[in-house]
């Protein structure tokens, strides 16, 4: 599984690359790679690969999404070293907007990474493999934008598909492999928090809907990815036994309640 690709922050340092640009919504999250191992098996990455069960329980969503929906036949029909090839995109989880959770796919992808072509696809080719692919590609926001009538330091930041408000960033990408970021400096803060315990943690953020729709597995990955940046400022693991055990006693006691009603 190779690195992910070196993305310049251009609030920083406003060159930009050749060619043509295509732009892309900047959608908050944890970034995730991840390849087809020759056994058949989908191999998961951020930083570190992650072995099975290993990853965060924000990530857990989008490593779901990506197992079920990829079309693994197809992607060996169209690749002749599937193992060589790299995805990459974003695990999507909270971090300062207040995205619409139930429409924000799980996972986005960016790009991919094929050494027998060269590197990194074309941001157009790389859009088109993974909508054939069975993924949701992150959307573009203009195509073709010629690269020397780009500035940073007048960039506009459109609507998101997903929230309401501006995007969160802008992704450029050009056809030769490089990659710039343009953060929308009107961000909201990142979230604070206070919790007495895990068990107030779960009243809080286990909603009616969970109870009824979700096991506890589901619902703590479903917690720790609409809330991952509460829990965080709060201090709460969402992977640790006693936050687990809160969570399950709420979603029995609703469930219980609610059955009894």
């Amino acid at each position: 599984m190779d690195p992910f690709p070196t993305c310049v922050d251009m609030a920083e340092d406003p060159t930009t690359g050749t060619g043509h640009h295509w732009l892309l919504e900047y959608v908050e999250g944890e970034p995730l790679r991840f390849t087809l191992q020759t056994d058949g098996q989908l191999q998961f990455g951020g930083a570190q690969r992650y072995e099975d069960g290993s990853e965060p329980p924000a990530i857990g969503p989008a490593i779901e999404t990506v197992r079920s929906a990829f079309r693994r036949d197809a992607f060996r029909e169209a690749v002749a070293e599937p193992a060589s090839v790299t995805f990459y995109g974003v695990a999507t989880c909270q971090h300062r907007i207040d995205y619409d959770w139930d429409r924000l796919p799980s996972f986005l992808g960016y790009d991919v990474r094929v050494p027998a072509r060269g590197g990194l696809l074309a941001p157009e080719n790389a859009n088109a493999s993974f909508d054939r692919l069975g993924l949701t590609p992150a959307p573009p926001l203009d195509r073709e934008r010629r690269a020397d009538a780009i500035d940073s330091g007048r960039e506009t930041f459109p609507d998101s598909d997903w929230a309401d408000r501006a995007v969160a960033g802008i992704v450029h990408a050009d056809k030769h492999g490089w990659r710039g970021r343009l953060l929308d400096p009107d961000r909201p803060s990142k979230p604070t928090a206070s919790f007495e315990s895990p068990e107030s943690t779960a009243e809080a953020l286990v909603t009616d809907e969970l109870a009824t729709t979700a096991g506890v597995e589901a619902a703590l990955r479903r917690i720790a990815r609409r809330h991952r940046a509460t829990l965080a400022a709060a201090g709460v693991d969402p992977a640790s036994p006693a936050f687990r055990r809160a969570v399950a006693e709420v979603l029995q006691r609703r469930g219980d309640r609610r059955t009894s009603d």
